[in-house]
């Protein structure tokens, strides 16, 4: 006998600013919530995202990385292609307590777009890309690199906007190279982590993130990830058959030689493979983009500048889309102390709830908030 359909219901605890109508529960992670809600004072009654993240204030990592992406994301805001930040919360009353971040709904992530059943036309690809790479000029411009874009960090809605989302991974370019957590397992997802980051190459720059713009070009092309190694040193195996296997000069240029040399036994020599056989419905300009993005020598990968100037998406270079910032984001909290960093934290909420309600600093914020503690629907 088959099963019936079902409505599947969860608790959970949300406090949510009074205009607010909590909905659904749309997913929910270690550190986290995050639900739809309704903007009922908005005129059209538009729905939301609220991410809630849990234990805020009992984990300094967490701190860290919530107080990273706030300063983004306010930093950000504004850019078309960049996911906007509307609101800031933080609640101390259990079991409600965490930070909630307020942030526009979109329709999709990049992963469902690809793995859907719509047909991807050369001109969505070329209007994809350019809004990746506006939105990657813009971050790059501010001195930051992301070190996390990939298919799941970009959002589209129905009509065909892209928005980059998620910087709980960023950092600035001027950030303490000599910092034991700055090259990590945990920058970037492997399938887009660039050869220098396999490799442990320390000082490695924004380029990082165009080669993963490169991964995610090659993954709307051909409609499944490029490079899909199962560990690092498979990653690595899978990028040299593609790209090639790196000259000598390249690899002493990078201070990786002795890396490599480790490595080198273990690795057939690739001599690569074209991209025309990898894509062979591909426009002949897609070809030449990805192939400009996919430099093993990060020294060689065209910048998220030059990418915006190719041939492939001229029918959608428009100055005025390709902003970039007045001047870098401040990360001068990286070096504070955990009591600190909440203080920080406390204070960037309570700035940016001034600052979209038009309140002078200093001013009182009285926040009305609903206490949600039903069931609610989850799917």
């Amino acid at each position: 006998m088959d099963e019936p359909s079902r409505n599947a219901y969860q608790a959970i605890h949300f406090a949510v600013d009074a205009r607010y109508r909590l909905v659904k529960r749309l997913g929910q992670g270690t550190y986290g919530t995050v639900c739809s809600a309704q903007d009922l004072k908005s005129e059209d009654q538009h729905l939301i995202a609220v991410k809630k993240v849990n234990n805020i204030f009992n984990r300094e990592v967490l701190v860290r990385r919530a107080l990273r992406e706030l300063r983004l994301m306010r930093c950000l805001r504004g850019h078309r292609n960049i996911v906007s930040l509307i609101d800031l919360d933080y609640v101390t009353k259990a079991p409600y307590d965490g930070l909630y971040c307020y942030q526009e709904l979109m329709d999709f992530d990049l992963i469902s777009v690809i793995r859907g059943p719509i047909e991807l036309t050369n001109l969505h690809l070329q209007s994809f890309m350019y809004q990746l790479l506006c939105g990657v000029k813009y971050i790059h411009s501010g001195k930051v690199i992301h070190r996390d874009l990939k298919p799941g960090n970009l959002l589209v809605s129905r009509d065909g906007v892209v928005k980059i989302c998620d910087f709980g991974l960023a950092r600035g370019m001027n950030y303490d190279l000599n910092d034991k957590t700055q090259i990590t397992a945990y920058v970037a997802t492997r399938w887009y982590r660039a050869p220098e980051l396999i490799m442990s190459y320390r000082n490695y720059t924004e380029a990082i993130d165009i080669w993963a713009v490169g991964c995610i070009f090659g993954e709307l092309l051909g409609r499944h990830p490029l490079f899909q190694g199962q560990n690092p040193m498979d990653q690595l195996k899978k990028i040299c058959k593609v790209v090639g296997i790196p000259s000598k000069p390249v690899l002493e240029r990078m201070g990786i030689k002795k890396t490599w040399e480790v490595l080198e036994s273990n690795m057939p020599q690739y001599t690569g493979i074209p991209y025309s056989k990898l894509f062979p419905e591909a426009d002949l300009a897609a070809l030449d983009l990805i192939g400009k993005l996919l430099r093993f020598d990060p020294t060689k990968r065209v910048s998220a500048v030059g990418a915006l100037r190719h041939k492939y998406l001229a029918n959608f270079q428009n100055s005025s889309s390709e902003a970039i910032m007045t001047s870098p984001v401040d990360f001068n909290f990286e070096s504070l102390g955990f009591e600190n960093l909440k203080a920080e934290l406390e204070e960037e909420v309570r700035g940016f709830r001034r600052e979209v309600r038009g309140i002078p600093p200093g001013g009182p914020i009285h926040p009305h908030r609903l206490y949600h503690q039903d069931y609610i629907h989850t799917r």
